[in-house]
């Protein structure tokens, strides 16, 4: 599930950067190759393309024909598409605007809804200007989603096994347990349910990246690097897998791997807000500032509250650029996606101060 923002875990910090982290946005899924489906040709007046299938937790194709997919937006003028998926579970939105949009998918009564959020960053294109896209080049984003079972007492254990069918029956049980403990926030249950799944099935790759993230989550990014990194050698093109990889070393202050590892990751996808947002304070560690500047400005394009910290991030670059009215708008953007930050008094001042340089450099009125 690539990645509804109902199941985004919201807690832990990073051991160096004050900054709470996403982890569980990156929960296990497999990332395969992905096909053209039912096609969109209206769009929103610009020349990307946002395309999908549809696949279970064990990353096998469901083919799931007339499924309701909506792609919401304030690209070109605002709106929802709505098409359908084709015979093998495919779809695809053409002629986009660049901007930030939203897959929806309701999967019925027996998969929990989708919401999966894509951000097409075009900065050559006019219509970043507020103008058409023409003569921008064409992008394709490719997002698979992942259908979620929905927990009922009576088919729980049907369900589980037709969602996890790579895996043994039992071991796909344990996960789908510790799926549930997640949400329920009993992290340590939670990882011993995944412990119980590898003893079960050692190469199961969904279960070693979600017990990474559950690892992260408890604030041990020690044992959940060492999770990861075997997570990525039986899963090396899984895109979240390297996220998540990245995210553990970033939290470990191995930054120079951490830049590696997340540089990986975004070559794979680089439509995913979080991903530029991780990618931009790892490259802070190094003091690239100006290709760390153009990451989390590539993140904050999404406007959404899973990239709050990129906001103070920029603030703290231009702060160091003199851009104090720039600085100042950043850090006020954090404030209003995350009002209750622990930080939020200290913020304040810092505002406080910047609107004070500010102001001190404008010419004085005659």
């Amino acid at each position: 599930m690539l990645f509804s923002p109902d199941q985004i875990a919201r807690r832990g910090f990073l051991s160096f950067f004050p900054l709470v982290f996403a982890a569980g946005l990156f929960c296990a899924s497999l990332f395969p190759v992905l096909g053209q489906g039912a096609v969109d040709y209206t769009g929103t007046g610009g020349r990307h393309t946002i395309q999908g299938r549809i696949y279970f937790l064990s990353g096998r194709r469901a083919d799931a024909p007339g499924l309701k997919v909506k792609l919401e937006s304030m690209a070109g003028g605002g709106g929802t598409l709505t098409l359908f998926t084709d015979s093998n579970g495919s779809f695809s939105f053409k002629n986009l605007t660049a901007g930030s949009y939203t897959v929806v998918i309701d999967a019925g009564d027996d998969y929990e809804a989708v919401r999966e959020t894509v951000y097409i960053d075009d900065p050559g294109s006019s219509s970043m200007r507020g103008n058409s896209a023409v003569g921008s080049t064409p992008r394709i984003f490719t997002v698979p989603i992942y259908l979620v079972p929905k927990r009922r007492t009576e088919t729980k254990s049907e369900v589980v096994s037709v969602a996890l069918a790579a895996a043994p029956k039992a071991a796909a049980e344990l996960y789908a347990k510790a799926l549930e403990s997640d949400r329920i926030q009993d992290h340590e249950k939670a990882v011993q349910q995944l412990k119980a799944a590898l003893a079960i099935y050692p190469e199961f790759a969904l279960a070693l990246n979600e017990l990474g993230v559950q690892y992260l989550k408890l604030g041990k990014p020690d044992k959940a690097a060492q999770e990861l990194a075997t997570a990525v050698k039986l899963a090396p093109d899984d895109f979240k897998t390297r996220l998540n990889y990245g995210i553990a070393l970033l939290n470990q202050r191995k930054f120079d791997q951490a830049v590696e590892e997340l540089a990986v990751a975004l070559k794979k996808n680089s439509s995913i807000p979080t991903a530029h947002m991780y990618f931009g304070i790892a490259l802070m560690s190094q003091r690239k500032l100006d290709q760390a500047q153009q990451e989390l400005e590539a993140a904050i394009g999404s406007k959404s509250s899973e990239v709050a910290q990129a906001h103070r991030y920029l603030g703290g670059i231009y702060w160091g650029k003199r851009e104090y009215e720039r600085a100042a708008d950043e850090l006020e953007t954090y404030l209003k996606l995350v009002p209750g930050a622990a930080d939020a008094e200290q913020t304040r001042g810092a505002i406080r101060e910047l609107r004070g340089k500010s102001g001190q450099r404008k010419p004085a009125k005659p």
